[in-house]
């Protein structure tokens, strides 16, 4: 009885990724405005009532979409970091680091800075717009500590953080 549970929860786990990523690929290419919950689901090949099931509404599926963002954000910094014991080459992963998908950037832009500046048309006080603000700040988080090691001020960090996380997210 225990292990046919596993088995579903093992089975909803992997639709909620697969909607996840196909929505993150949707929302890069098209933006939030223009894709639908139903080229969401089919994107992950999942029936769109199912979709239902794990994101009642478009704005949810978006909350997931930004936090899976925030993670991988979040894990391939301290990839760097455990990686890399200077901060100059910590800094230029960050630089080079569009080149990795540079034909989806060249077409739809940074997937993050466009995202974010789409949701941010929905107001600046709307949660999601807050969301995709979030999630530029755990650049500018992790870019500040990067040029604080290199010796600048909190507040020259953060402005030389900011200037490089804007000038990457073009």
């Amino acid at each position: 009885l225990q292990l046919t549970y596993m088995v579903k929860a093992y089975a909803s786990e992997e639709k909620r990724s697969l909607l996840i990523g196909a929505a993150k690929r949707l929302l890069h290419e098209q933006g939030f405005g223009r894709t639908t919950l139903a080229e969401v689901a089919s994107g992950a090949g999942v029936p769109l009532g199912n979709l239902y099931y794990y994101f009642k509404t478009k704005e949810a599926l978006a909350e997931a979409v930004l936090a899976a963002h925030e993670a991988n954000l979040r894990t391939l910094f301290a990839g760097w970091d455990s990686a890399h014991r200077d901060p100059q080459v910590r800094l230029r992963r960050l630089i080079r680091a569009p080149l990795d998908s540079v034909e989806a950037v060249i077409e739809f832009g940074c997937p993050h800075g466009s995202l974010c500046q789409e949701l941010e048309k929905l107001g600046a006080d709307a949660p999601l717009a807050k969301a995709g603000a979030r999630l530029l700040t755990v650049y500018i988080d992790w870019a500040a500590k990067e040029f604080r090691a290199l010796g600048l001020t909190r507040s020259q960090a953060r402005a030389s953080a900011a200037q490089l996380v804007a000038a990457v997210q073009g």
